[in-house]
C-alpha cells in the first residue's frame, strides 16, 4: 500500500493535492461549511485514542492542530478510495482512516457520514459502518443523522431494501448528503426492480448532483432506464 498523504513530506504533498483536488474540493466545502456551525468539542486526547493512530495525528493532537489533520486525514481518505487497493481486505483500511478523521475532529459531519456510507452500501460492511456510526454519535449526541443511518444499518442486516431506502429518506433530501449515499440508494432501486420509480429518483439525482462521477452514474442510468422502459419495463 502506498504511503498516507499526511505521512509524505510537504514538497510531495504538493503534486498528489494537484491530482486530488477536482475529487476533495466539493467535499471539503460541504465539510468546511458544516463544521463554521459546529459545536466545540473536548481536545482528541481527552476521548480514546482510535487503533492504528498514526504519529503524525497524535503529534497535530498534542501541538492543538487536529482540526488541520483531520484535513490531511480526510484527503487520505479519498486518495484510499480511489487506489486499487483490493489486496488489502477490500479497502479494509476504510474504518481505521475515517476513524482518525472523526477522532480528529467530531465536527467533520460530512467525512464521517461519507465513511459510514462506504462501508456500509459501497463495501458491504454494516458492522463497521454502525461502529464508525455509533461512535460518532456516542461523541456528538446532539446529532441526530446519525440514527437515521443506525437505523438503515439495522435493515441492511436483515436485507430489507425498502426499510434502508425509508430510513434514509430525511437524510437523502439534506442538501449535504454525501453522493456517495444518493448513488447507493438508486443502485438500491435497480434492485428493487420498478424501473418507474428509479427513473424519477436518478432523475432526481442528476438535477442536484455537484460530482462529476455522480452526474455521469445518473446519465447512464437513465439511458439505460429509457431503454428498459420502452421495451416494457415496469
Amino acid at each position: 500500500m502506498s504511503a498516507r498523504i499526511s505521512e509524505l513530506p510537504g514538497w510531495a504533498r504538493l503534486g498528489l493535492l494537484a491530482g486530488l483536488a477536482t475529487l476533495a474540493v466539493a467535499s471539503l466545502e460541504f465539510g468546511s461549511l458544516a463544521r463554521k456551525g459546529s459545536r466545540v468539542f473536548p481536545p482528541p486526547l481527552q476521548r480514546g485514542i482510535p487503533p492504528a493512530l498514526t504519529r503524525f495525528s497524535l503529534a497535530a493532537a498534542l501541538g492543538d492542530e487536529a482540526r488541520i489533520a483531520a484535513d490531511w486525514g480526510y484527503i487520505d481518505c479519498l486518495q484510499y478510495l480511489a487506489g486499487p487497493y483490493a489486496n488489502d481486505g477490500w479497502w479494509g483500511q476504510t474504518l481505521p482512516l475515517y476513524r482518525e478523521v472523526q477522532w480528529l475532529d467530531p465536527g467533520f459531519k460530512h467525512a464521517i457520514r461519507e465513511g459510514i456510507s462506504a462501508l456500509g452500501w459501497l463495501y458491504r460492511r454494516p458492522e463497521e459502518a454502525g461502529q464508525l456510526a455509533r461512535i460518532a454519535m456516542a461523541t456528538d449526541p446532539g446529532e441526530v443523522r446519525y440514527a437515521a443511518y443506525i437505523a438503515a444499518l439495522a435493515y441492511q442486516k436483515h436485507l430489507d431494501t425498502q426499510g434502508v431506502i425509508k430510513a434514509l429518506e430525511p437524510e437523502l433530501n439534506r442538501p449535504d448528503a454525501p453522493e456517495m449515499l444518493l448513488r447507493m440508494v438508486g443502485n438500491l432501486m435497480l434492485k428493487q426492480g420498478d424501473d418507474r420509480r428509479a427513473m424519477g429518483y436518478w432523475a432526481w439525482v442528476q438535477s442536484r448532483a455537484r460530482e462529476q462521477d455522480t452526474q455521469d452514474m445518473a446519465a447512464k442510468t437513465i439511458k439505460d432506464l429509457r431503454r428498459r422502459l420502452a421495451a416494457g419495463g415496469r
